[in-house]
């Protein structure tokens, strides 16, 4: 069986993937949070029309996970 010769990052390679690997988990990590709060403005009275069309169509598309959240115990 034959392995494959062992691949090595030099320093510029290593500062690279450590940069794109920072960005990437800020990015999953700031985005969700972000989108969930605009989407529970987007359900209270002081939105506009607009933005309630769309965060409940975009709520509805995502299977209603923030409407879950904020709906009433019992409903």
């Amino acid at each position: 069986m034959i392995q494959p010769p062992p691949s090595y990052r030099n320093p510029k390679q290593a500062a690279e993937h450590r940069a794109y690997m920072i960005r990437t988990v800020l990015w999953l990590a700031a985005v969700p949070p972000l989108l969930f709060a605009l989407m529970v403005y987007g359900y209270s009275d002081q939105a506009p029309g607009f933005l309630r069309d769309f965060t409940a169509s975009l709520d509805g598309a995502l299977g209603r996970p923030v409407w879950n959240f904020l709906r009433p115990p019992g409903s």
